[in-house]
C-alpha cells in the first residue's frame, strides 16, 4: 500500500502461501539503524503516528525476487499494523515537487509482523515505482502512456473487480483493491497502481504468469496491448534487472506464436496499439 489512497473499511485477510516468509527481527531500531533511514522517511513515519523506536529491522534474505529491484532495500516490522486493514506500506510524498526527493529516499518497506511474501512483493512494486517515477501512483500515468488509450485504465480496474471471485478461488487473492466498496470513495482509474501491485505480488509469491491464465486471457488480459503494458510496468521490468536489460517500462511486442488469432488479425490490419 502506498500512502494517499482512500482505503476501504474493515480488514481483508492477506494471502498466506505455503512458504510464508517470517524473517526473524535483526534488532530493535536503535540509533545505528536509524541512520539507515533518510530524514524524509523518518519524518513521514512519525507523521503517521509510528515511533521509530517501536519498529524492528528484519532480514531481507529470501524475500520475493522483485525486491532485488531495490538496491538500497531495508525492511521493518511495525507492530501497530496488527488489527488494521494495512499489511504493509512504503512512504512517499505525493506532491509533484517532492518527486526527486522521493527517488533519493531509502528503499524502505514496512510490514506487519510475520507478513507473508506477497506483502513484501506488493510493497516492492511500489518502492520500484517510487525510485523510477517519483511516486508509486505514477504507474497510473505510465500505463496510460504505454497503452495509448485514455479509457483503458478504468476499464482494467472494473474488469479486475468483476474477477474478484475467480482471483480469490484460483490464487487466494482477498485484497480490498478488488472490492467495489472502494468505488464509493475513489474513481476506478485511481486504483490501478494498487491492483497491479497485488497482481504482480501474486506472480512473485506463487511463481505464475497471470497473463497466461486461460480465464484471465479471455477477460482481464484478452487485449494484447494490455498484456504488453502490464508486462512492461510490473516486476523487474521497472528496472534494468530484467533478463532482457531493457530500459525501465519498455513495452515489448508479444511473439506472434503467443498471440491469439484475433490478436494477429488486429495487428495485420493495424487495430492494435
Amino acid at each position: 500500500m502506498a500512502t494517499g489512497l482512500k482505503k476501504t473499511v474493515g480488514r481483508l485477510p492477506a494471502l498466506r502461501s505455503a512458504n510464508a516468509l517470517a524473517p526473524a527481527p535483526v534488532n530493535a531500531l536503535g540509533p545505528t539503524a536509524m541512520n539507515k533511514l533518510d530524514p524524509q522517511t523518518l519524518a513521514m513515519l512519525m507523521r503517521q503516528g509510528i515511533s521509530p523506536e517501536r519498529i524492528s529491522e528484519i532480514s531481507t534474505q529470501g524475500m520475493p525476487a522483485n525486491t532485488a529491484g531495490i538496491a538500497d532495500l531495508v525492511a521493518y516490522t511495525v507492530p501497530q499494523l496488527r488489527g488494521t486493514n494495512a499489511r504493509g506500506f512504503i512512504l512517499s510524498d505525493a506532491r509533484v515537487s517532492q518527486a526527486e526527493q522521493n527517488r533519493g529516499a531509502r528503499g524502505a518497506i514496512f510490514a506487519e509482523p510475520n507478513a507473508a511474501p506477497d506483502t513484501f512483493a506488493h510493497e516492492a512494486e511500489h518502492a520500484m515505482a517510487k525510485k523510477q517515477l517519483g511516486h508509486p501512483s505514477a504507474i497510473n500515468q505510465k500505463f496510460d502512456e504505454l497503452i495509448g488509450r485514455p479509457d483503458a485504465r478504468g476499464k482494467f480496474v472494473l474488469a479486475a473487480m468483476d474477477l474478484a471471485p475467480y482471483l480469490k478461488e484460483k490464487y487466494g487473492i482477498e485484497s480490498g483493491y478488488f472490492n467495489k466498496e472502494l468505488l464509493r470513495r475513489n474513481k476506478p482509474e485511481v486504483l490501478l497502481y494498487e491492483q497491479l501491485a497485488e497482481l504482480a505480488a501474486i506472480e512473485q509469491a506463487l511463481g505464475v504468469d497471470l497473463t497466461k491464465d486461460p480465464q484471465l486471457r479471455k477477460t482481464l488480459f484478452k487485449d494484447q496491448a494490455v498484456r504488453e503494458t502490464y508486462n512492461a510496468i510490473t516486476g523487474l521490468r521497472q528496472t534494468r534487472l530484467d533478463a532482457r536489460d531493457l530500459p525501465p517500462y519498455t513495452r515489448q511486442p508479444e511473439p506472434a506464436s503467443k498471440q491469439s488469432f484475433f490478436d494477429r488479425a488486429k495487428n495485420r490490419f493495424g487495430f492494435n496499439n
